[in-house]
């Protein structure tokens, strides 16, 4: 019960099993803090993720790089296809320069398996098995009540539990506006040999009317295919209907029948991340649409700023000017990437003449525009 004083206070509790939550755990775990981790066990998202530059540079200030790179598939290019026509509209070289190399796919459960392992050891991190229903507040500490029953009592809780946790929640007080359901990501591994016509290692964007299709290899058998459209009750249908127009791609349409349909949805953006004693990170602090492939970076690249800022500190120190100043950072930096992801969002999913409009001007401009937006983001 929550003001139950015979429930003990530790220092740092996570909620969220996935790649934030990890992340972070290994974060404070390296640099000399016990974290109680709350794992719910909820499905990960299948398929892969795509890792750029900026990613691997905070694996490796993470100490994970060397194990996630074994695991790893290389990617030597990126494309931006007319759906309806098949021609290249930009190809972009992903290991001609420094700053465009690393840039590689991997299952996301590895990725999430790679980060518990480490996490865990450093013999810092230990694993509840719950869910959290609630989340309350005191003086000095903050508590998690599970659906058992059981509390957990610590004197920060990180929340790192996605962009419909509870942890979001809490923090925003229920004052914000429903998101905005503008499109729908049907994700699907698919076995290369299904679908000869998807050889090579590249990342691939078809652009179409009102939808896109995104492929890349996962490694030497399989390949992560998602199919974006807009929302409706016939959904399943236009995203058929785009597989069907190019002879590569339609043999991935049976697929959609056992596809992980995953609504898209656009939270605000949040001035704040903490509430008292409680903080968030990753995907629950700043959840971004996937069209730039930064969600799972970002989130790694939380735990590596935050592990600098406790390196800065003293053991024993108040967290709260790690967490102010550590936020205060990510804010700025992400308002522009966020924002930059729902542009692209926006422009791969024209419609009619616009959509005609668009793959024009990618012909022609979008090889320079697209690597010197890339280079940028890359760089941080």
């Amino acid at each position: 019960m929550p003001g139950n004083h015979k429930t003990p206070t530790i220092p740092l509790a996570i909620i969220g099993d996935g790649i934030a939550g990890y992340a972070m755990a290994l974060a404070f775990a390296r640099n000399g803090h016990d974290v109680r981790l709350v794992s719910s066990g909820s499905r990960v998202v299948p398929g892969g993720v795509q890792m750029a530059p900026n990613t691997w540079a905070a694996l490796a200030d993470l100490d994970v790089r060397g194990d996630l790179e074994a695991a790893a598939t290389p990617l030597m290019m990126m494309r931006l296809l007319s759906l309806d026509t098949g021609m290249t509209l930009v190809s972009l070289p992903l290991n001609d320069r420094p700053e465009r190399h690393f840039y590689a796919s991997m299952r996301r459960a590895t990725l999430i398996d790679t980060l518990a392992k480490a996490a865990l050891a450093t013999g810092r991190v230990e694993i509840a098995t719950g869910e959290v229903q609630e989340i309350t507040q005191s003086t000095g500490h903050a508590e998690a009540i599970l659906t058992d029953g059981n509390t957990i009592r610590a004197e920060w809780l990180i929340g790192a539990d996605g962009a419909t946790g509870i942890s979001r929640r809490y923090v925003e007080a229920g004052g914000a506006p429903d998101p905005q359901h503008k499109r729908i990501a049907f994700r699907m591994v698919l076995e290369k040999a299904a679908m000869p016509g998807l050889t090579g290692r590249a990342t691939t964007v078809w652009l179409g009317d009102g939808g896109h299709i995104v492929h890349y290899p996962l490694d030497q058998d399989q390949i992560n295919l998602v199919v974006m459209t807009t929302p409706s009750s016939r959904a399943e249908d236009k995203a058929a209907a785009m597989l069907r127009q190019q002879d590569r791609l339609a043999p991935a349409a049976e697929g959609l029948k056992t596809a992980f349909a995953q609504p898209l949805l656009d939270r605000p953006l949040l001035d704040t991340w903490q509430r008292g004693r409680v903080i968030l990170a990753g995907d629950a602090a700043h959840p971004m649409p996937p069209h730039l492939a930064q969600g799972a970076g970002q989130s790694l690249i939380d735990a590596a700023v935050l592990s600098a800022r406790l390196n800065e500190q003293a053991p024993g120190d108040d967290l709260q000017p790690v967490f102010s100043a550590w936020s205060a950072q990510r804010i700025r930096h992400l308002r522009e990437i966020t924002l930059d992801a729902r542009r692209a969002g926006d422009l791969f999913s024209l419609k009619g003449p616009l959509a005609r409009i668009r793959n024009i001007g990618l012909h022609g401009i979008g090889h320079a525009v697209l690597g010197r937006q890339l280079d940028k983001l890359w760089s941080h």
